[in-house]
């Protein structure tokens, strides 16, 4: 007599409990894409989107990401000259990310928890002038399961700030300048031999800069008959010149990006000038460089 004896072994619930936690043999591999091209500029911070997406393997088994500099101090982007910028890791509603000492680093925690990706933002602090120029960092961040670092990648971060000017009359106590924007009108009354109007103008920069001035017709022109011509001078930061020539000069950058300068006009040689309006443009060019 034959006998068939079968022996059945049930190792079901061990091999569903190891492979319901890592069904892909976990790895905790993720990817991280940076691009300033995408950055959110306001007046005081600038928000560089960071996205974290794990791989398919790397998934299931990663419960947070720690971000940190590759020292043990505060995450800062240096850039030229050693001009530092402070940064802070926000969650994707733009809430500060909680700050705590990992692995003898000051780090972020981002709670993970098997999402497929993760959109973070890196806030730049611009409550002070950001000189211009590229800026550089390094990140490190892990990927975490518990205490166990899974993945640890260190990823090279950079930022442009561009050059940027901006140039307007300061709100004067004379009644002589009118004007917004980027046009003023300058009133001289009744003119006589040294006629006068003074105002300032503010410029903000957050790099070197040039100041060019012009004179359109190079005098006071009659509005009616252009052959009536009355010379004047220019006053500009403790310059004088004619309204014939042209004003070209180059300046630093102030610590805070801004900075006010006297302006005004003078007419001489008004008598026996033909009675009537005349007038002219004057060309104020702020250029960053």
């Amino acid at each position: 007599m034959i006998r068939f004896i079968i022996v059945l072994i049930f190792l079901g619930p061990a091999l569903a409990h190891a492979d319901g936690r890592y069904p892909h043999q976990c790895t905790g591999d993720f990817d991280v894409q940076i691009n300033q091209y995408n950055s959110v500029r306001f007046d005081d911070e600038i928000l560089l989107p960071i996205k974290v997406q794990a791989f398919r393997e790397g998934r299931p088994c990663i419960d947070s990401l720690i971000f940190s500099a590759v020292d043990n101090g505060p995450f800062k982007l240096i850039g030229e000259g050693g001009a530092q910028l402070d940064a802070t890791l926000l969650n994707t509603n733009r809430k500060p990310l909680p700050v705590r000492t990992v692995d003898g680093r000051r780090s972020w925690v981002v709670d993970y928890n098997g999402h497929q990706h993760l959109n973070l933002w890196l806030r730049i602090d611009a409550h002070r002038v950001i000189t211009a120029g590229a800026y550089s960092a390094a990140l490190v961040i892990q990927s975490k399961d518990g205490r166990l670092t899974l993945v640890d990648k260190v990823v090279d971060l950079g930022f442009y700030m561009p050059a940027i000017v901006s140039l307007q009359v300061a709100r004067s106590h004379s009644d002589s300048v009118t004007g917004h924007g980027g046009h003023y009108q300058v009133d001289l009354g009744s003119l006589n031999d040294g006629a006068r109007a003074e105002w300032r103008l503010k410029v903000f920069s957050n790099s070197l800069y040039d100041v060019s001035i012009y004179s359109e017709d190079r005098a006071l022109v009659h509005e009616q008959d252009t052959g009536s011509r009355i010379p004047y001078e220019i006053l500009f930061d403790g310059s004088r010149f004619p309204a014939s020539a042209t004003y070209q000069r180059s300046y630093q950058q102030s610590y805070s990006g801004k900075r006010r300068f006297n302006m005004g006009v003078e007419v001489e040689g008004v008598k026996y000038q033909r009675a009537g309006r005349y007038q002219d443009t004057v060309y104020v060019t702020v250029t960053a460089r």
